[in-house]
This record gives C-alpha cells, structure tokens and sequence, in this order.
C-alpha cells in the first residue's frame, strides 16, 4: 500500500499544499502504507530548482517523513525526474491509438475557448503524426464518472464534457500532459491512497477514465480517493501558486502548523 505527496514545482508552496502533505502522511499512516514523494515535473518552461528546494523545506518544516523519493534538486533530477520516465508515457500515448475518443488537434486555446473545433480535429480532418498538433480525448457524450470518496456521503458524479472537455493527454510540443503521466505514474508507482483537493475531482475523473482506456485494472479497484475542502486565503479565495498565493518562500509557524493539522483532522475519514 502506498500514498503520495506529488508537488509541481511551479511555485513555492502555499498553506492548501501543507494541508495536503499532512492529510496523505496521516491516510498513510493509518493505512500502513509507504509514503512516496514524486515531483510533477513534466512542465519545464515554469519548472524552478528553487521551488524544489522550497518543497523539501516545507515538507521537512510539516515533520512528514516520506519512504521513497528524491532528498534534493540533484537526487530529483539525476533519478527522480518525470523526464525519466518519458518512454513508459510514450508506451501509453501508443497504447491510446486507435482509441474512437482520441483525436489530434490543432487549435490555439482561444480557438478552444470558443468551444469549437474550427479545423475539423474531432472529425478527424487532423492526423496523429502531424508535427505541432495535441492529442486529446472527446468528451462529447460521456456519462458522468462515478468518483469515489471515502469521506463523501455519496460517490462524486463529474461530467467531464462540462468541466474539462477534450482534455489533452499529448501537449503540442509532443510531451505527455499531466493527465496521462499522472495515470501512468499511480500505476507505475502501486499508488494505493490518494488525498487530493476537490477542486482536482476532474482530474481524477479524467484519470479513472484514461486508466479504462489503458486497459489497466480499474482505478477504482487499486485505489481510494479522499477529496478534502479547498483552504481559501483571508478573502475567501482559493489559494493558488499561479495566482500568487505564495510569490515567496511561506514559513509554517508552530501556531500555523497546530491550526492546519486541526483542519486536516476534519478532513479524515472517522
């Protein structure tokens, strides 16, 4: 059994990531599981060895011991690093051909935005092999997934059509995007828990439905989900690194610390 702390190192880390690190070192904890550190590391236009560091400090400053994973920036990147892993992402994407749902695509986000596809992609007017193109996964006609949830009364329902139409498993740039290496990587790594923000439930519905696409055991069958309330900042805002949340390296005080592992404690299934 195993869960997971997997930080992107695009930014410092802010008190949601904390709550997160604690909430999956306490589901480890009480499940008997290993604790793994993996660095979501695939996007390396905002990737910093900086925020790496920051992410070891904060770990270290919460107390969480993890059993596996990188203890620095050389570590990450002579080991660790997702950049190690690209065939095992490139052996899925091949897997994924022939799939009636993937299609190359090549529109521009404002074009996406829009909500159509203006150069024909989901009719397949677009080849897999063309150069600068995306590979994506239509979401037209879907039924919601079923997410489940430890702590929820009753399983998650996402409609991915609503909240992540066509979402990309191949970035134009022909790197794997985070859905599928994330899927690739939970199976790689036997990833058994995971505690992750409920603002990520499309993730994991995206995720579960990769997993069936792949032909791997149902997601569902390997793993349990606890989807924990979003920590939102002085004005009620969700704290996000890409909106700034932390433009600087945050110090946990004890004070702080004692508050987020109360929160987390309501979090946990009883």
């Amino acid at each position: 059994m195993k869960a997971r702390l997997a930080p992107t190192p695009s930014g410092y880390l802010h008190a949601g990531n904390a709550a997160n690190f604690l909430l999956n070192a306490e589901l480890a904890r009480r499940a008997g599981a290993s604790l793994l550190l993996r660095f979501d590391d695939l996007d390396r236009a905002r990737y910093r060895p900086a925020y790496v560091t920051d992410a070891l400090r904060v770990i270290g400053q919460l107390g969480v011991a993890y059993d596996e994973g990188p203890r620095s920036v050389e570590e990450l990147e002579a080991t660790w690093s997702q950049h190690h892993r690209l065939p095992a992402y490139r052996a899925a994407l091949d897997d994924l051909r022939g799939q009636p749902r993937l299609f190359a695509c090549r529109c521009s986000r404002r074009e996406l935005a829009a909500g159509e596809h203006p150069h024909g992609c989901r009719r397949g007017r677009v080849a897999l092999d063309e150069a600068d193109v995306a590979w994506r996964i239509d979401t037209r006609g879907l039924a919601a997934v079923t997410v489940p949830d430890r702590v929820a009364a009753s399983p998650f329902r996402v409609d991915l059509d609503a909240t992540m139409r066509d979402f990309a498993v191949r970035r134009r740039d022909g790197t794997p995007s985070y859905q599928l290496a994330c899927t690739v990587d939970d199976l790689t790594f036997g990833i058994t828990t995971v505690g992750r923000g409920q603002d990520l439930l499309p993730s994991t519905a995206a995720q579960l439905l990769l997993a069936d696409l792949l032909g791997y055991a149902p997601a569902t069958d390997r793993m349990t989900f606890v989807h924990h309330p979003l920590v939102t900042g002085p004005d009620g805002a969700k704290l996000s690194k890409s909106a700034g949340a932390a433009a600087a390296p945050v110090d946990f005080t004890d004070a702080t610390l004692g508050e987020l592992r109360k929160l987390v404690a309501g979090w946990l299934p009883q």
